[in-house]
């Protein structure tokens, strides 16, 4: 990437100087460690992005799939579907508990980042992006699975934690959008093209959630893109 490699000559040059100049000169400029130490910082930064979204998408995945593979040995029985909804209900609420955890967490490690001064190409850009939305279609369809197999409503499967769920993934991109300028606008932009799965998951609850998130909406200028989807 530039910034390493832009580190990396900037390093050799301070090296090759102190070896060349007499110890009275060879002092390196504080204005040039600065450099150097910056260029580093932004490097590890941005690989830190990448690498702490994917551990957290492996994660969240290990859940997911315990969520998956039951509802799939579920639906095949047919009929003992009803029968065992209580405990699939259980199941999936202790599963996406703990996706909450893991997101709150990338969260918090994320917030750390950004006091770090971090310049992210449109290439590195869009990679972040997708990796952000493989997070979340991870999620909306698994909780699809579900409401499909037992014929209940997003509301009746979680209760009151799938506000929990979506004010985590919320802070989530508004989080990463101070780190990737534009993200939050890219993100609900390809989320428009699904726009029908985004209603058929949050049936009923559509009101409730943009009035939860219109402040930020509306803050970001995305509340005419929302609507716009919506339509």
């Amino acid at each position: 990437m530039r910034f390493f490699n832009f580190g990396l000559v900037a390093l050799s040059g301070l090296f090759a100087t102190g070896l060349a100049a007499p110890a009275a000169q060879g002092e390196i400029k504080a204005r040039e460690l600065a450099s150097v130490e910056v260029d580093v910082l932004d490097t590890r930064a941005e690989q830190v992005i990448f690498t702490k979204i994917q551990t957290t998408i492996v994660e969240v995945k290990k859940h997911t799939s315990i969520i998956n593979s039951t509802v799939e040995e579920v639906g095949a029985c047919g009929p003992c579907a009803a029968q065992k909804k209580e405990k699939i209900v259980s199941l999936v609420k202790s599963e996406i508990t703990i996706v909450v955890g893991l997101i709150h967490a990338l969260v918090g490690e994320v917030v750390e980042l950004l006091s770090d001064a971090v310049e992210i190409v449109e290439e590195d850009k869009q990679k972040i992006v997708g990796l952000v939305l493989e997070l979340i279609f991870e999620i909306i369809y698994t909780i699809q699975s579900v409401l499909k197999t037992l014929s209940i409503t997003i509301f009746e499967l979680l209760g009151p934690l799938v506000f929990v769920l979506l004010t985590v993934i919320g802070h989530l991109l508004t989080t990463l959008n101070v780190l990737v300028e534009g993200l939050l606008q890219l993100v609900f932009q390809l989320l428009g093209s699904v726009i029908h799965l985004l209603v058929e998951v949050l049936a009923g609850l559509l009101p409730t959630v943009l009035g939860i998130v219109g402040g930020v909406l509306s803050q970001l200028d995305l509340g005419g893109l929302i609507c716009g989807l919506l339509n």
